[in-house]
């Protein structure tokens, strides 16, 4: 794979005979993991993709060449990638990275609603989505740029999270594109819940009637 084969390139030959470990060691942490960032943003990349890099970083770190075996491992990788300050090297988790770039679209995807593409489907892995939930609560204003179901619009939560079971009801399209003003006008919101609700569903319902009631939307922006 191309993107593969420009990180192979990188590895500076028979220099890195000549660098001590903590050369190579900069060496991953500042060129060989940076190289594939632009790609991490634009799409999920499969597990594989991560292991074929990683495969290359621990080999040119341990042995300074493209490939090295399990005995010249002298840490195990994920104890390398661990923060400086969590006795690591600090070296990245491309894994770890790839969720929160990707993050960036669900952020721009708020704020810079006048874009062509903030209709499309984003490339975001769920761990992604999930680290943007948890990390972004919206203060209402006029409920034009605000998800009903699920941002954390009601008292810092969402209402995917305060029920669940009322959630499972509204067909995902709908989950997906209602917004609070949309769904608080007229109480829009009951209509589009088409499946029969259980006693816990109807607890849930009657909780969240109660809490919407209470809110009142103005003329300032989200």
């Amino acid at each position: 794979m191309p993107w593969i084969e420009k990180i192979a390139n990188k590895l500076p030959g028979w220099k890195a005979g000549l660098m001590n470990r903590a050369g190579r060691v900069t060496m991953v942490r500042f060129v060989l993991s940076a190289i594939p960032i632009y790609l991490l943003i634009a799409i999920n990349v499969p597990k594989w993709f991560i292991k074929a890099i990683d495969k290359i970083r621990k080999g040119f770190l341990w042995k300074g060449k493209e490939q090295a075996n399990g005995g010249c491992c002298l840490v195990a990788w994920e104890k390398v990638m661990r923060p400086l300050d969590r006795g690591g090297l600090g070296i990245t988790n491309l894994e770890v990275m790839a969720w929160a770039l990707q993050a960036r679209w669900q952020w721009h995807k708020k704020t810079r609603v006048d874009r062509p593409w903030t209709d499309l489907e984003l490339p975001s892995h769920p761990n992604s989505l999930a680290l943007f939930a948890i990390a972004v609560s919206t203060e209402l204003g006029n409920g034009n740029n605000t998800l009903f179901w699920t941002d954390k619009w009601l008292h810092g939560c969402s209402v995917e999270n305060l029920a669940p079971a009322v959630f499972a009801s509204v067909p995902p399209r709908i989950r997906k594109r209602q917004t609070v003003a949309e769904a608080l006008d007229n109480n829009k919101w009951v209509s589009v819940i088409h499946r029969g609700l259980s006693w816990i569903g109807i607890r849930e319902f009657l909780q969240l009637w109660d809490c919407v009631q209470g809110f009142e939307l103005n003329e300032l922006e989200d």
